[in-house]
C-alpha cells in the first residue's frame, strides 16, 4: 500500500509539474528594450527610426501604464508607419488588454494612412501582432513576412 501510494504521489507531482510549465512549455522571459534591439537588426525598415522608452511606448500606442509591466519601441518619422514594440504585460488578461489596444491602433492608422499615404496600408494591413503569455510583441515593416518569422523566433526560441 505504501509503494502503490509513493507511487500516486510522484504521479501527482509530475503532473503538477508538467501542468505548471503549460504542458511542457516554459515561458520565455524577454526585456522589452533588448527585444527591440534584436528585432531592429533583423527586420528591414525603410524609415528612420525612433527609439523610446516605456513611458513613450504607452503613449504612442495609447495602452494604459496599469497594464504593462516593461516596454520599449522605435517608431517611424511618419512618413511611413513602420514601427516595432515589445511590451512586457503585467499578467495574461494585460497582455490580451494591449493587443486589443494594438490592434484599435493599427485600424486608425489605416484610416489615417488611406488618405495621407495609401501606398502605407498593405504594411498595416498585414502588420505582425503576436501574443505569447505576457509578451506582446507589434511590428510594422517593409517585410512583414520576414518580421513574422522573427518575432516568432523572439517568442519561441
Amino acid at each position: 500500500m505504501k509503494q502503490q501510494m509513493k507511487r500516486c504521489a510522484a504521479a501527482l507531482a509530475a503532473a503538477l509539474c508538467v501542468a505548471a510549465t503549460g504542458c511542457g512549455k516554459q515561458q520565455v522571459e524577454i526585456k522589452p528594450a533588448d527585444a527591440v534591439q534584436q528585432l531592429k537588426e533583423s527586420v528591414t525598415f525603410t524609415d528612420q527610426m525612433t527609439d523610446m522608452d516605456s513611458a513613450g511606448t504607452c503613449r504612442f500606442y495609447d495602452v494604459g501604464t496599469d497594464l504593462v509591466q516593461d516596454s520599449a519601441a522605435c517608431v517611424g518619422s511618419g512618413a511611413t508607419a513602420e514601427s516595432l514594440a515589445v511590451f512586457e504585460a503585467a499578467d495574461t488578461d494585460a497582455a490580451q488588454h494591449i493587443a486589443d489596444a494594438l490592434q484599435t491602433f493599427t485600424d486608425s492608422w489605416i484610416k489615417g494612412y488611406s488618405d495621407y499615404k495609401p501606398e502605407e496600408v498593405p504594411k498595416l494591413e498585414s502588420a505582425v501582432l503576436e501574443q505569447d503569455g505576457v509578451y506582446v510583441v507589434f511590428c510594422v515593416t517593409a517585410d512583414n513576412a520576414a518580421a513574422k518569422t522573427a518575432v516568432q523566433d523572439l517568442l519561441n526560441p
